[in-house]
């Protein structure tokens, strides 16, 4: 092959490796998004779940508190695009969470007064 032809040769190769070099990039940074939000996801189940246990061993005034911080803790759609899966799942964490303290209340106090909010007024400042 003369000198030519490997000139030829090596700008054929390079107008084909500059695409895939491209491409390349492309691919592995796509799903940083994706990788954020699963993160993200994945944190706030970790505080849902922090959240859970220490109202089930603390008192009532202590399960009201992460009770409260369960419920305004990064509300669906601040974290995660709300609707997708990751917020599906996020929320479904906290409603189980959410589930599991109120029983927890109202095997400690006795009392069912309904909704999470509920509870968070009765015993807002109180100890």
């Amino acid at each position: 092959m003369t000198i030519s032809g490997y000139k030829r040769l090596a700008m054929i190769l390079g107008v084909i490796c500059v695409p895939l070099a491209a491409w390349s990039v492309w691919l592995r940074f796509r799903d940083v998004p994706l990788k954020v939000r699963l993160l993200l996801a994945s944190e706030q189940v970790s505080v849902f779940e922090q959240m859970r246990t220490q109202a089930l061993q603390g008192s009532p005034f202590d399960a009201r508190d992460c009770l409260e911080y369960i419920v305004r803790y990064y509300p669906s759609g601040t974290k995660q695009v709300t609707g997708s899966e990751l917020d599906r799942l996020v929320e479904q964490a906290r409603a189980s969470a959410v589930r599991e303290i109120l029983a927890c209340l109202r095997s400690k106090t006795g009392e069912d007064l309904g909704s999470p909010e509920s509870w968070i007024h009765k015993y807002a400042g109180s100890e």
